[in-house]
């Protein structure tokens, strides 16, 4: 992380040379593919199998009867097996390929509606004895990677098994799910809106988004995409967030949508690190007091930044949606404040 204090005149120095364009932290990175993916089968896949089954929706042996018409997802094109980094990509692709699908399989048609309860009763929300074992993710990085993805194949087939079966039945239609696929790759921008507007209502989420900011989304259904860490820096009155990746673009996508264009500028990342307040000021009409620290955060493959910026004043008992309608891609990498009431009110006028 770069830092400038709210009144330091000092200049600090960056080399754009940095090394920190790759993947440093591999162990990092696993460990988040592997939670993510057991949270997701175990949390939010297999308890659906589990209640479409008890309530007859799709049953076991509908699952079997599609798994004769569903060949082995393809093992991935090979990647050389000192290529670590090359395949916790990958890894992480195919990761957000699953999240996906779930999605897609997580379709409610009004003659099938999802019992929320139902749902976490499967999953052993309140009885450990039902909750949906894990298995143990030991053994040397290598091993780990390669056990990986063997599982990512084994999931991915239940997940194509019930989506046949889905169809087969007509629980779901073709056209529902690619309404459903245009929905969810859309997201982008509004994702991260989401995320912090449920971080404005929910102190509990807040707490958990700064401290541990990947686990924490996840609980939004939100893929993590190609995401080791996720670094939130919050606003206050005396603080103030900005993010850049002084090497190359790295962006947390998934979680937020594309970044800014001016986001990939050469000059924007000089000039942000050379002078925060002033580039800000100049640059996106953002004149802070001298009484406000500005600090930099520079993202890297590693570690994927977003700001949480700050409520603004009069949006007392609005809905986490109106709420989301206040933040934007700028105010969400520190180029701007979230939009005021009255911004708001002007546009929809």
């Amino acid at each position: 992380m770069l830092g400038t204090g709210g009144a330091s005149t000092d200049t600090m120095a960056h080399s754009t040379q940095a090394a920190h364009g790759h993947m440093q932290d591999h162990e990092g990175h696993v460990l988040a593919v592997e939670a993510d993916l057991e949270y997701w089968r175990t949390k939010r896949l297999e308890p659906r199998v589990l209640q479409l089954h008890r309530r007859g929706v799709v049953t076991l042996y509908d699952l079997l009867r599609a798994a004769a018409h569903i060949s082995a997802p393809p093992i991935a094109a090979s990647i050389a097996e000192h290529d670590i980094e090359g395949r916790i990509r990958a890894l992480e692709d195919r990761l957000d390929d699953y999240i996906r699908g779930i999605g897609l399989a997580s379709i409610d048609p009004p003659e099938h509606p999802s019992v929320i309860e139902d749902t976490r009763k499967e999953r052993g929300d309140y009885d450990d004895f039902f909750r949906i074992a894990k298995p143990h993710h030991d053994g040397t990085l290598d091993e780990r990677i390669a056990r990986l993805e063997h599982e990512l194949r084994e999931y991915q087939r239940l997940l194509q098994v019930l989506m046949h079966a889905l169809l087969e039945k007509g629980v779901v239609t073709a056209e529902q799910i690619e309404r459903q696929r245009a929905f969810l790759a859309g997201r982008g921008a509004w994702n991260g809106a989401l995320i912090v507007a449920r971080a404005w209502v929910d102190p509990a989420f807040k707490q958990a988004l700064l401290t541990r900011g990947r686990d924490a989304v996840r609980e939004l259904n939100i893929p993590p995409g190609r995401l080791g860490k996720l670094g939130v820096a919050e606003n206050t009155a005396t603080l103030h967030n900005v993010v850049v990746c002084t090497l190359c673009s790295c962006y947390p996508h998934d979680l937020l949508g594309d970044p800014p264009w001016w986001y990939r500028d050469d000059s924007f990342k000089e000039s942000v690190v050379r002078d925060p307040r002033g580039t800000l000021a100049h640059r996106f009409d953002l004149p802070l007091p001298e009484s406000v620290e500005v600090r930099v955060h520079d993202s890297t493959s590693d570690v994927r930044w977003m700001v949480l910026p700050r409520r603004p004043a009069g949006t007392e008992g609005w809905s986490e949606e109106e709420l989301a309608r206040l933040v934007t891609i700028d105010a969400l990498v520190g180029a701007a404040e979230a939009l005021s009431p009255a911004s708001i009110a002007r546009t929809e006028r």
